[in-house]
Order: structure tokens, then C-alpha cells, then sequence
């Protein structure tokens, strides 16, 4: 089941020379910017606000580049259009992140091996929980140390230790967790640049 569409009145006559856009440099491009704003705030302070957008870019340029990939190789072969197509829009089975990331890598692997290193995935899966409950911030109850439990893993897999007398979202502005979120998405994109045969400087712009 293909996504609903819609071409804006103004481009109805125009015709396109592109498939789609390519927007998952640019996220890391984003990512780098707000990084170097933490750096300068931790030059003061022991935490960061720029922490927390480094992090949501920082998945969004993975999750990007996943997607991304996935849409080219529908390009040169549609016989498993659908599942490709369940696979990118998370629906079914692929609503589990890990299984969704293990089986792209099936798919995008061109020198046909398709495997990831186990630990960068978990330290990915750990560290999307955390995007994702800074994308949907939402304060527990009943005292400032009650962590979300989605968060155990990152708290785990960043090494980070908990600020006394403040809540998780203190404890995870730090430079400890933006050091790991880096590394983190860094293990993971490159895992699926080699697969694509993709130069790592030419996506990083080093």
C-alpha cells in the first residue's frame, strides 16, 4: 500500500527530472551545527540545549539515508516493491525498529552479506529511545528521579552518570551523551554507506 500523494496545483504542468529528494545530509549537516553550539555551552556550563536537537538530526540523518537508499533500489528492481514499501513506511513487522534496520541491510548490502555489527545496533536502538522521548517529552510522575523506562538503555549504553537532585532531562543534555550519539549514528551510517559502496567523505563532506 503506496503513500497518498498530491501535486500542488502550481506544479501540475512541470515536469520533474528527480524521483525524490536527498535530505539525510543535510540533517548531519544540521546535526554538526548544533553540536558545535553544545561545545561552546559546555565551555561554561556542565550541560547543553543543543544537546537535544544534535541528537533528533542525528537519528533523523540515519533514518534519512535508510530511506533514501530503500527508494533507489526501487528504482532498478520493483519485484519487492511491497515489502520495500512496508519496510520504509514501518508497517507490520516493520513497526520493530530492529527487525526494520536488520532486513534493509539485507536489501541494501550490494556485496550481498547484509549484517550489522549487533552492538552498534543496540547502542542505535538505545539512542532512538531517547530521541524519541525528547520528541515526545512527556514529565513522569511522582518525583524527578523516576526515569522513563525506554530510557534504561541509553542510560546504560552512554555511560552517563545520573545529575543528583535533577530529572533524566538534565542528566542527558550532558557532553557524555553527545559524544555517544555521535559515535552512535556514526558506526550505523557507516555500516550502510560501505553497504552501498557510498565514499564516507563524500556524505560527511570531510
Amino acid at each position: 500500500m503506496k503513500r497518498k500523494v498530491f501535486i500542488p496545483n502550481d506544479l501540475k504542468n512541470q515536469n520533474s527530472f528527480f524521483s525524490f529528494g536527498t535530505v539525510s545530509k543535510m540533517y548531519w549537516d544540521f546535526a554538526k551545527k548544533m553540536e558545535s553550539l553544545a561545545n561552546e555551552e559546555f565551555k561554561s556550563r556542565y550541560n547543553s540545549f543543543y544537546v537535544f536537537p544534535t541528537i533528533v538530526f542525528y537519528c533523523a540523518s540515519f533514518e534519512a539515508l535508510l530511506n533514501e537508499d530503500l527508494t533507489k533500489l526501487l528504482l532498478y528492481d520493483k519485484s519487492e516493491e511491497e515489502e520495500i514499501d512496508a519496510i520504509k513506511n514501518c508497517r507490520n513487522e516493520y513497526r520493530d525498529l530492529a527487525k526494520k534496520v536488520k532486513v534493509s541491510a539485507k536489501y541494501l548490502d550490494k556485496k550481498k552479506s547484509g549484517t550489522i555489527d549487533e552492538s552498534f545496533l543496540q547502542e542505535y536502538i538505545a539512542l532512538s529511545e531517547l530521541r524519541n522521548a525528547i520528541i515526545h517529552y512527556n514529565p513522569e510522575f511522582g518525583g524527578i528521579f523516576n526515569y522513563p523506562l525506554r530510557l534504561q538503555a541509553a542510560l546504560n549504553h552512554s555511560k552517563v552518570k545520573a545529575i543528583d537532585g535533577a530529572d533524566w532531562v538534565e542528566t542527558f543534555k550532558t557532553k557524555t551523551v553527545l559524544i555517544w550519539s555521535k559515535e552512535t549514528i556514526k558506526n550505523i551510517l557507516n555500516c550502510f554507506l560501505d553497504f552501498q559502496m557510498t565514499e564516507r567523505k563524500e556524505f560527511y563532506n570531510e
